[in-house]
């Protein structure tokens, strides 16, 4: 009764108290960001990357899983389970929570959770659940708490849902920015060494003829035929800086996209893909890519009606990126946007 009592007391809003430098009333933080499965709080993400098969999913997460939790001093993080056969990857985790660190005092918590991973073909499931906290653990052995009683609406937001109580709600914010930086590590994982591959075979081809954009030696009249890619011009990105770049739906839509939304070709599994950074706020583009399983990339020499180059390709990824994310991939991005990084695989090269 005293444990139930004293959890009442901390999770109720104090008034005069300083402000949190965090946004207590950032909606991400409110009602229904909690979501529970039987009654037991679970976070879950999917990742949908299709044209990947069950085993190549399987072996890039485990990776992944195997680098993020792993013991740091006296906290034990492991993998646990694996099975390929199953596509099934649990971990479990021991870390910490920082929620203030001064030279003088340091608030924070052991958080204890289940991390599994399910592999199927052109996706990913993610669940974190399991969540349990050890709270001041140097005072007297500290409090334990579960997720459930500790980080739920009625406990860590104030009576009108509009803001994070100072305690409770502490908890609650770090574990939903816990579980955004693992789903996101997750998705990067997916797609990070792709890129790299990417940017080093885009530095180390040899096409078979270039372009300069003042001179362009493509034929604006000749019939578009099929080439291999190796046999594209090295310089898309100038060819549409001079002239235009447009992005087609499976369905006919087009929309005119920038050249620094082109990123070059890579390999991916021993397939030649190319790659579209799309700012999340460019709403056609972005809904035009989400939209479709397949789609056509076309540059144009400048004041040509017809393009030049067409790339054809089916949709393999999809991965959201940060501008920290970019930054470590050499991407020079808007640090101020979000941007999702296409991946898809050329089924199709044609050029005058």
């Amino acid at each position: 009764m005293k444990k139930l009592l004293f959890m009442l007391l901390l999770c109720l809003p104090l008034t005069g108290m300083a402000k949190d430098k965090k946004d207590n009333s950032d909606p991400k933080y409110l009602a229904g960001a909690v979501t529970t499965i039987d009654g037991k709080v679970a976070f879950t993400n999917e990742i949908n990357a299709p044209g990947l098969s069950k085993t190549e999913i399987f072996n890039q997460m485990l990776e992944w899983a195997k680098g993020r939790f792993k013991p740091d001093g006296k906290l034990y993080s492991q993998v646990s389970y694996s099975n390929e056969e199953e596509g099934t990857i649990a971990a479990t985790a021991e870390e910490y929570m920082i929620f203030s660190s001064t030279a003088l005092s340091l608030d924070r918590t052991r958080i204890y959770y289940q991390f599994l991973i399910n592999a199927e073909d052109g996706k990913c499931k993610l669940l974190m659940t399991r969540i349990r906290y050890w709270y001041d653990e140097a005072r007297d052995g500290g409090e334990k708490y579960t997720a459930e009683e500790w980080i739920n609406d009625d406990m860590a937001l104030n009576k009108k849902k509009t803001k994070l109580a100072p305690i409770c709600g502490k908890f609650r914010r770090e574990t939903i920015d816990l579980k955004d930086e693992l789903f996101q590590s997750a998705s990067v994982a997916l797609g990070q060494k792709l890129l790299n591959n990417a940017s080093a075979t885009t530095a180390q081809s040899v096409p078979a003829q270039t372009l300069q954009p003042a001179t362009p030696v493509l034929n604006a009249s000749a019939e578009l035929k099929e080439v291999s890619v190796e046999q594209l011009p090295a310089n898309l990105n100038e060819i549409a800086a001079q002239g235009r770049i447009t992005l087609t739906a499976a369905n006919g839509e087009e929309i005119d996209i920038k050249a620094e939304n082109w990123s070059g070709f890579g390999k991916m599994f021993n397939k030649n893909v190319a790659y579209l950074l799309i700012d999340q706020s460019r709403i056609a583009a972005t809904a035009l890519m989400e939209q479709s399983d397949t789609y056509k990339v076309s540059f144009y020499t400048s004041n040509n009606t017809q393009a030049s180059v067409v790339i054809e390709c089916k949709k393999a990824m999809a991965q959201k990126m940060t501008a920290d994310d970019l930054k470590s991939l050499n991407q020079n991005v808007d640090a101020s946007k979000q941007y999702t990084m296409y991946i898809g695989e050329v089924t199709k090269a044609l050029m005058r």
